[in-house]
């Protein structure tokens, strides 16, 4: 019954092999959070959630959101950021420079994913009105997701990556301040790192920098490259819609399409991630080469 079910399986990956020639390329996007506590990646899902996506990436495009800093901290609830610069000089907190607002996509209760602990969705006042604005889960927020809300709800759109959680609990486990003298209700539950009496500019919690990673959309381990160890990712992922490591097309869960993602893109190797485009897919004749083998390697097992 073992070998019959290794076989069946196999001969599954055969199939999606064969489909590849006909299905649409992987999309789904990482970008990398660089913080003054730690760096954390977000893999976001173009296909689930096209216009809340673009809308992040025109911000980090435009490296709107450099130099912002983390204005809101609500235990066991969200961290919030994308809205304000510091400026030392006069110590004050300008918002950046927004585009205009992206009407609401449907709620998630509808369309998938919903908000629970670890997704990124943005923020906003009330219905269409999303601009910069983020926050990420820290719990299970799951009555954001309906559109019937008076603010018409809130769409996760992303999901923070491996270990990247335990940098946005140790902002979250920061003491949280209330910054008079000023007038914005935002900033009184500002986290704030360092001693009293430390200049705020060396207490605020800063995002230094968020950029694409130039990996290709089947490097589930985020390595560089698209190889077996990505394979492993991805079959300890099956089926899941609560992990985003093996979510290539970006569509808020992890199945067969992700396994065509990963045949594409296979044989790539970029080196260690780093900040650029994403690349193309590599040719199809290589993923059908390796799913063969796989499956030759699990039928004999």
């Amino acid at each position: 019954m073992r070998l019959r079910n290794r076989i069946s399986f196999c001969r599954l990956w055969l199939a999606a092999a064969a489909l590849a020639l006909f299905a649409a390329p992987g999309s789904a996007t990482v970008i990398r959070f660089q913080t003054v506590l730690g760096n954390y990646d977000v893999r976001l899902w173009p296909k689930l959630m096209p216009n809340s996506v673009n809308n992040m990436l025109s911000y980090v495009n435009a490296n709107r959101y450099d130099g912002t800093f983390v204005h809101r901290s609500v235990p066991t609830f969200v961290i919030q950021g994308g809205g304000f610069t510091y400026n030392q000089s006069n110590n004050s907190a300008p918002p950046i420079a927004t585009f205009p607002a992206i009407p609401d996509e449907p709620g998630n209760e509808v369309a998938g994913p919903s908000n629970v602990r670890g997704t990124i969705a943005m923020a906003k006042s009330g219905p269409d009105t999303v601009t910069s604005q983020w926050f990420i889960n820290l719990g299970d927020n799951s009555e954001l997701d309906s559109p019937a809300r008076p603010d018409g709800g809130f769409s996760a759109f992303g999901r923070v990556l491996g270990s990247g959680m335990t940098v946005v609990d140790a902002i979250a486990a920061l003491p949280r301040y209330n910054l008079d003298p000023y007038p914005q209700e935002t900033f009184d539950t500002v986290p704030l790192r360092g001693a009293n009496g430390d200049p705020l500019a060396n207490r605020l919690v800063f995002v230094q920098d968020v950029r694409v990673l130039n990996v290709p959309d089947g490097d589930y381990n985020l390595d560089g490259k698209v190889d077996v160890g990505d394979l492993a990712v991805l079959e300890a992922d099956w089926g899941s819609t609560t992990k985003a490591e093996a979510d290539g097309n970006g569509d808020g869960r992890v199945n067969g399409a992700d396994f065509l993602v990963w045949q594409r893109t296979l044989g790539q190797n970029l080196g260690a991630p780093t900040f650029a485009a994403v690349p193309e897919p590599a040719g199809l004749a290589l993923a059908v080469i390796a799913a063969l083998a796989v499956a030759r390697r699990r039928a004999r097992q």
